[in-house]
């Protein structure tokens, strides 16, 4: 879940994602903005995997994916993508 959907560059995106109880990892990474994936973890006050996900000084202004992916405990990968727009 993201509060909005344009951001920009050098900002950072605080994450919240809701997963099963099954789910052994998940990792959220914005790969063609250059930005470094990240591990969510389980926060009960949020009762949602959360993480923060910082985009690059140098990312190029643009329409960018933000992909969650999901790993349970029988190995099992599921992912879901967002479009984010990154602005100057």
């Amino acid at each position: 879940k993201l509060d909005r959907k344009r951001f920009h560059r050098g900002e950072t995106i605080a994450l919240k994602v809701s997963a099963s109880e099954n789910t052994r990892t998940l990792v959220a990474r914005m790969e063609d903005a250059g930005a470094v994936p990240i591990a969510l973890r389980w926060d009960a006050h949020a009762a949602a995997n959360t993480g923060t996900l910082t985009i690059p000084d140098q990312t190029i202004p643009g329409t960018y994916k933000l992909t969650v992916t999901a790993e349970d405990i029988a190995h099992n990968i599921g992912t879901q993508e967002v479009q984010i727009e990154v602005l100057p």
